[in-house]
């Protein structure tokens, strides 16, 4: 009764996920039929591949011939690079569940190399992880495991939650099948917390899945057996064939262990048959070999040897040292042509380089012969300006300077006028004074003495020198203010003193035009010496007229 319930659950999960698929392939054929775009229908029928992977293996395999005569890759649209890489990655897992490893990895080669020209780093990463696959199915774990974190650094940074757990999920079983039980546990746990952030049941499931296999290996049966049995119902649920096969199996190992061996056979045939039917090499190698331990152990030895060399025909076609050896030529030959277009790269960098600088130093030259030209023009306006501007100053000078000998002869000629004047009129005053006064009477001397008086304020009037003393600033002007800056301890009555001796005048001009003593004159002119730190060597008149 059991097993006929087993039985009926079974068909009805596997009925209805066959009913589903199949709403979700009718819709996809549906679309494909009606595409008008070419790369529409490609894109279409790439998504119908693969759904049918996992649920209708053969067809997936044909329906892929078709869309690579459609892509025609040899004469490949720009547009169409993408479609390319995504049939590329579909084929090499169609031929790694096929256990046709040397080519699945050729593929996903060919792939990467496209998806690295589009800088498609999504795709990129699914390459990796899907590589890492291929070497774990190798047994190769170290190298898959580095792959995989390859994988997740990139998928973390694209922040592809969904990606990055499968990446965990898979690392974890690498780290399993080489013993390293407690980095698988710490993956596992990381992949169900991801699955769990993004409510994604099913790839939980297949977490639960891998874990079944830490449980077996740390002897704990039954929690194995559980999740075991839980897979299985949830592969048949999504109608997964590849999954249900493999689930199948692997409670086959958990009863196994348990030394349950019929029951072991049960699940082990069932996984074979899916095998066959998909043509799972890899699968059905695993299933032969179990069967022959199972026969083995249930003492039919007949057929424990008949499976057993099944078992090594099917082995050896996949796990053979010619496999080893094309998928180590292909690493060579990937690893070769990336140095290659490193190489190729660098030396374009180079030349560009090289091109960059000799432009640059063509264009140096060229701004330093136009520089050159710019400053030598630039230098012969600024001479040629100079020289008229010193030609002006010159003529201005000269002009200047006839104003300036011009205004000094007139000042001498004034002052010599003025002194000669003077002269009279004192000479006059005098006479006046010695010979006519006292001779003349009480009442003319009073009109003499009166007249006296008027004449030698007349005199005194006449010594201040006005229009000359004006004629003198003139002369000298701007000369005043080179000695207030030369030699600020002088004296306004000092400077005037120097200004007339810069006019060459003599001491009795000097008298005349100050209306000064003798003595005053020259104690004027021995401060001024003092001041300007004369030696006795030198003359006074000539050190001012060089200032």
């Amino acid at each position: 009764m059991r097993v006929v319930l087993c039985i009926s659950l079974f068909l009805f999960l596997f009925f209805s996920g066959i009913a589903q698929t199949i709403d979700s392939i009718d819709s996809l054929e549906k679309q494909i039929n009606e595409a008008s775009n070419k790369n529409k229908k490609i894109s279409l029928m790439l998504s119908l591949a693969e759904l049918q992977y996992e649920h209708d293996f053969s067809s997936s395999k044909k329906l892929m011939n078709q869309i690579f005569k459609l892509l025609d890759t040899t004469n490949l649209k720009k547009d169409q690079s993408h479609l390319l890489g995504k049939a590329l990655i579909i084929e090499g897992i169609i031929h790694r569940r096929e256990g046709k490893y040397p080519k699945a990895l050729a593929y996903n080669l060919k792939a990467k190399e496209i998806y690295r020209k589009l800088n498609d780093s999504s795709h990129s990463a699914d390459i990796l992880h899907n590589m890492g696959m291929i070497y774990r199915s190798q047994k190769a774990h170290n190298k898959a495991i580095d792959l995989y974190k390859e994988s997740i650094k990139i998928k973390a940074l694209i922040k592809d939650t969904l990606g990055l757990a499968s990446g965990y999920n898979m690392m974890g079983v690498s780290f399993r099948q080489s013993k390293q039980l407690d980095s698988a546990l710490m993956c596992y746990a990381k992949a169900k917390t991801l699955f769990n952030t993004i409510k994604s049941a099913k790839n939980v499931q297949r977490v639960n899945n891998n874990l079944a296999a830490v449980f077996r290996d740390q002897k704990q049966y039954d929690k194995a057996l559980k999740l075991n049995l839980e897979n299985i119902e949830h592969s048949k649920k999504l109608n997964k064939i590849f999954s249900l096969a493999v689930a199948y199996y692997n409670t086959s190992t958990t009863y196994k262990l348990k030394k349950e061996y019929q029951l072991s056979l049960q699940y082990v045939d069932s996984s074979l048959t899916l095998a066959k039917q998909e043509n799972f090499r890899k699968e059905i190698s695993k299933a032969y070999l179990r069967r022959s331990f199972l026969f083995h152990k249930l003492s039919d030895y007949k057929k424990a040897y008949f499976d057993y060399r099944i078992f090594n025909r099917h082995s050896d076609s996949i796990f053979n040292v010619e496999n080893i050896k094309r998928i180590q030529e292909l690493e060579l030959t990937h690893k070769f042509n990336q140095e290659k277009r490193e190489i190729d790269l660098i030396t374009q960098q180079e030349a560009a380089e090289k091109w960059f600088y000799l432009l640059l130093l063509i264009i140096t030259i060229v701004s330093s012969c136009i520089i050159g030209v710019l400053v030598f023009l630039n230098y012969k306006n600024k001479t040629k300006a100079l020289n008229e501007k010193f030609e002006k100053e010159q003529i201005q000078k000269e002009l200047l300077d006839q104003k300036i000998k011009v205004n000094e002869e007139e000042t001498k000629r004034l002052i010599a006028d003025n002194t000669m004047r003077i002269e009279f009129k004192q000479e006059l005053l005098n006479k006046i004074k010695t010979e006519i006064l006292p001779e003349a009477s009480k009442e003319n001397k009073e009109k003499i003495n009166s007249l006296t008086s008027e004449l030698q304020k007349q005199l005194q009037t006449e010594s201040k020198l006005s229009d000359l003393q004006n004629r003198i600033t003139s002369v000298n002007k701007g000369f005043d203010s080179k000695l207030i800056e030369l030699y600020p301890s002088l004296t306004k009555t000092e400077r005037e003193v120097c200004a007339l001796l810069r006019l060459n005048l003599s001491i009795k001009e000097i008298m005349t035009v100050r209306n000064a003593s003798l003595d005053s004159v020259k104690s004027a002119r021995y401060r001024i010496r003092k001041k300007m730190q004369l030696s006795p060597k030198e003359e006074l008149e000539r050190f001012i007229q060089s200032l």
